[in-house]
């Protein structure tokens, strides 16, 4: 469960944005939101009053005791019920309970505001006559949130990615395995050690298809000769690391070398940039730079990085173009790569902190060797 105050902390800050927007309730549906906000993700709505303690709803059977056990907030049960024919069924839904309990609400926050079906259900529940609650997005308020991690989240994240390094240096990884083999592996291994599980579908790309930048595994086995790119990472008390490492299977021929030299300086380059005051597209820059004067750039074909957090993918995006400048406590990744067809690809990647005057990673004690597995 999570400390009390730091959910505390969490909810003071949506509901001075309330205030401030003279908002009488929240609701929130997304998964990663309610997780942030209470505690669990294990229920269909969390509501926030402007006045008054934060509640849950939850089905009954289908989450209601996880989400009693993980949040300190109160949890309404609603429970369907069947009978024997059509006329018996009697299926409460959140926006009922809601509507009951705060039915004088006039402005309403959601962060679910694309979905028109769940805005059309909730402004007939709050209709009063001809008019009906105004519905505002409470989404970019949330993104705004959680982009800062306080120190209680960077500890979760330092455990993630510490279960996600240990869980790899104990693969005995042979040739003749199949990627999907090691990608099982690997996740069952993370499991083992604490994490809810991964942070994503793990990639082992082996040979020709580390040449797909997002690959999907297969039953292709390594062989001598192989370059193996594996991108992972644990998933820990619901936050998330993410690193990706390249290797050799075999020894490694001059080219893949120099190439692999050029990826691992291009990400050190990026490194010293990401700090607090910086703008999001100079990491970046600084990357293509590196590569550039290697001859790889038309090689680099994603950004350099991107937000972590609950979600794998957060608001910002390091990447040429892009506005915004970092702020101290703010978690991205530094993942530069090159991906050429016919031969393969390379990509470094750690999960580093933003500090005050320079970068924290949070993976670097991962081994960046790419003959890793000769040794």
């Amino acid at each position: 469960m999570y400390p009390r105050s730091e959910l505390d902390t969490r909810i003071r800050r949506l509901k001075r944005w309330m205030g401030r927007r003279q908002v009488d309730i929240s609701l929130i549906e997304s998964w990663s939101n309610m997780l942030y906000l209470s505690g669990t993700a294990e229920a269909s709505l969390l509501v926030v009053p402007l006045d008054g303690e934060p509640m849950l709803i939850a089905r009954y059977a289908f989450g209601d005791e996880i989400a009693k056990e993980r949040s300190p907030f109160h949890v309404e049960v609603i429970k369907p019920f069947y009978g024997i024919s059509s006329k018996e069924i009697s299926n409460p839904k959140a926006f009922d309970v809601v509507a009951e309990k705060f039915g004088k609400a006039r402005r309403i926050a959601v962060d679910f505001l694309p979905s028109q079906d769940m805005i059309k259900e909730l402004r007939r529940r709050f209709k009063r006559g001809r008019k009906s609650a105004a519905i505002l997005d409470a989404s970019k308020q949330l993104e705004r949130m959680r982009i800062i991690k306080s120190d209680y989240e960077i500890s979760l994240m330092k455990e993630s990615a510490s279960v996600a390094i240990e869980a790899f240096n104990s693969l005995e990884i042979k040739l003749g395995m199949t990627e999907r083999e090691i990608a099982n592996m690997l996740e069952f291994k993370m499991r083992e050690l604490g994490a809810d599980g991964p942070s994503f579908p793990t990639i082992v790309a082996s040979g020709p298809n580390s040449f797909n930048a997002h690959h999907i595994n297969t039953d292709r086995r390594v062989t001598e000769g192989d370059i193996l790119l594996i991108d992972f990472g644990a998933r820990y008390m619901g936050y998330c690391s993410d690193m990706t490492r390249t290797f050799f299977m075999g020894r490694p021929p001059d080219k893949f070398l120099s190439r692999y030299d050029a990826v691992l300086n291009a990400q050190l380059k990026a490194l010293d940039y990401i700090r607090d005051g910086v703008p999001f597209e100079k990491p970046d820059i600084e990357a293509r730079k590196v590569l550039k004067k290697a001859g790889l750039l038309e090689y680099y074909v994603h950004s350099l990085g991107h937000g972590v957090g609950i979600d794998i993918h957060e608001f910002l995006r390091l990447l040429v173009g892009k506005g915004g400048r970092l702020v101290r406590g703010m978690v991205v990744t530094d993942e530069p790569g090159i991906y050429i067809r016919g031969w393969g690809g390379i990509r470094i990647e750690d999960t580093v902190l933003v500090g005050k005057n320079h970068a924290i990673p949070l993976t670097e004690s991962l081994d960046k060797d790419p003959d890793y597995f000769r040794r």
